[in-house]
């Protein structure tokens, strides 16, 4: 039974009181996200969407903006006698912080949420001692979170330093740099023949080094294709998925690196889906995902979540400006320091670019540079020949045709900072003994097959990935490699090349497509597959609401299996855009079943 609180009659709070009953509501109700959220993670086994931070950001976020709220609600107080009294301040202020903590819970409605909220609100004025309760809560919370902050930045500290606290790799072990490019395509890369010029720098720094013309990624969207480059595993084998972290039973390739007297370090620009909490993160004695932002910390909150899902809110804001991410001279900076602080062992770095991700608003003059007339004539003309094959798209033509042009733009932009980067490691005399492997997680769909972004097929615009292996001196200059081959050997290939190979490590270098015999080497089989679930039932219609996917390469042969038995079969070397099924033709019928054959017993039927 509640036991009412009994107060002077005629109280009325002050300004000071009335806004420590909003930062108290505000820091219970982000303590309250923070165990929803960790919940969800520990119990639920839930991919966790937050870093580390989110434990005392969310409910210091809370508090800033519960902050606000109270100066607001004192503002109307003023003159209002009866909103300063202490029933109706508490009912509505922590009524308000509820309702914020319990949109964090999935799939709980609006209505309901502040129902709930203002019932708890209101729960809370009876039980609240103004104004002793609340300063109470405010320090405490307070000093909770400082000490949870200093916490969690010493561990990082000592973890950094714990890790390259043994001997370091012998000078004969080159540097590896790492650089992985979110949602690029080869397609639309100088080096592969794309008719703009969007990388004119790295198309000549390229000329130095190794280039794979056809390299498929194992899945098209980020978590399981970095999970597969990080383990050697495919996609299927592994525990990395649309809502599953990867978890420790496989090695990565920064412990194996790491365990061998490598410094490692990863710097992410898509720390939402490539974060330390996807399980990437492991083996890297420094991970650099989660900003230290105030946009960040408001984002952790669920409110701001849901409301910065609003279309219109979208709009008004400028999706770039709410997009989890870091602009790649964002991540060079955070990694040109990292190395400075390890001048005396050679270092593993992963760097991961998003900036090729939607919305293509790349920073200016990037966002403009593609979109003079002669340059908008060219992505219409692209636009109007994936017309022709596939009819139309789901977005009006000119607007794709923005979206070809923003890409563009972002690409020439990472074509800009990547080889800014490689100038500054020359600079410091570190590029030398470096071995730089530059490769994407997928690629992009822009209109191809009535389809848009990624995640939602496995057609060749989704899977056909840059790949170079770029180290003057130790891999040949100026050779491509024609063979087909996929991106589950990169872990392999990065160990090799560090001179670490390590049998825990699946797959097989592809230095082999460079030496004496590789005239003799078997051919790779590639394969690659994407998950259903239950979530993408709320995105525009695309193969994958058939079921899961998984898709093989034989030669130029693409064949792809859906779940429900929907059959696929495109001839790249003569229908490169996939335009046409040949899985019913007759003729291709001996084809096909020497796909499906081998896909079977690449994927074990799954």
């Amino acid at each position: 039974m509640i036991e009412r609180v009994t107060r002077p009659p005629g109280e009325r709070l002050g300004l000071r009181t009335l806004l420590l009953v909003a930062v108290a509501g505000g820091l219970l109700a982000g303590l309250v996200e923070v165990a929803i959220g960790l919940g969800r993670q520990l119990v639920g086994g839930r991919l966790a969407l937050f870093g580390a931070e989110f434990v005392w950001m969310a409910p210091a976020a809370a508090a800033a903006a519960f902050l606000l709220v109270g100066g607001v609600y004192a503002a109307l107080a003023a003159p209002i006698g009866v909103l300063r009294r202490p029933g109706v301040a508490v009912t509505v202020l922590w009524g308000l912080a509820a309702f914020s903590a319990l949109t964090a819970i999935d799939g709980l409605h609006w209505a309901a949420a502040a129902v709930l909220g203002l019932g708890l609100g209101r729960t809370a004025s009876r039980l609240a001692v103004i104004p002793r309760t609340v300063g109470r809560v405010v320090v405490g919370c307070g000093l909770l979170l400082g000490l949870v902050a200093a916490g969690l930045a010493g561990a990082e500290r000592w973890s950094e330093r714990r890790s390259v606290a043994g001997t370091a790799a012998g000078p004969d072990h080159p540097n590896i740099l790492l650089l992985v490019l979110d949602t690029v395509r080869a397609w639309n890369l100088g080096w592969y023949g794309y008719q703009r010029a969007t990388t004119p720098l790295l198309d000549r720094r390229w000329e130095g080094g190794v280039i794979f013309d056809r390299v498929l990624a194992t899945a098209p969207w980020t978590l399981p294709s970095h999970a597969s480059m990080f383990t050697g595993h495919l996609p299927w084998d592994l525990s990395a998925g649309w809502d599953r972290p990867l978890d420790g039973k496989t090695p990565t390739v920064a412990e194996v690196l790491q365990q061998a007297g490598y410094a490692t370090g990863g710097f992410i620009g898509n720390y939402r889906y490539a974060g330390a909490a996807t399980g990437l993160g492991r083996g890297f004695g420094r991970y650099q995902d989660y900003p230290l932002h105030p946009a960040e910390a408001i984002r952790m909150l669920g409110l701001a979540r849901r409301v910065l899902r609003i279309p219109a809110v979208q709009l008004w804001l400028g999706e770039r400006r709410i997009l989890e991410a870091k602009s790649a001279a964002r991540v060079n900076q955070e990694f040109l320091g990292w190395v400075d602080r390890h001048p005396d062992r050679p270092f593993f770095a992963f760097l991961n670019y998003i900036d090729g991700h939607s919305p293509y608003l790349p920073p200016v003059p990037f966002d403009s540079l593609w979109t003079r007339r002669d340059s908008v004539q060219i992505s219409r003309r692209y636009v109007m020949g994936v017309e022709r094959v596939f009819g139309p798209g789901p977005i009006p033509r000119q607007l794709l045709a923005d979206y070809l042009d923003g890409y563009d733009g972002a690409l020439s932009y990472l074509d800009v900072q990547i080889d800014s980067v490689l100038g500054e490691l020359e600079r410091r005399g570190r590029l030398a003994n470096t071995i730089v492997v530059l490769t994407a997680d997928h690629g992009e769909h822009f209109g191809e097959h009535g389809l848009i972004q990624h995640g939602n097929s496995l057609y060749l615009p989704l899977l056909h990935v840059p790949l170079v292996v770029w180290a003057p001196g130790r891999v040949p200059a100026g050779l491509r490699v024609g063979a087909p081959t996929s991106l589950r050997h990169l872990a392999a290939t990065l160990t090799d090349l560090a001179g670490v190979a390590d049998p825990r490590i699946p797959g097989r270098s592809l230095a082999r497509h460079w030496a004496a015999d590789s005239l003799d080497a078997p051919p790779d089989t590639v394969v690659s597959g994407v998950e259903w679930h239950p979530t993408l039932s709320k995105f525009p219609p695309s193969p994958l609401l058939g079921g899961t996917l998984r898709a093989i390469l034989v030669d130029s042969l693409h064949y792809i299996r859906r779940a429900d038995g929907i059959e696929e079969l495109y001839d790249l070397s003569r229908d490169f855009l996939e335009s046409r099924n040949l899985a019913g033709d007759p003729m291709a019928r001996p084809a096909l079943l020497d796909a499906r054959r081998r896909l079977d017993a690449a994927t074990g039927k799954r």
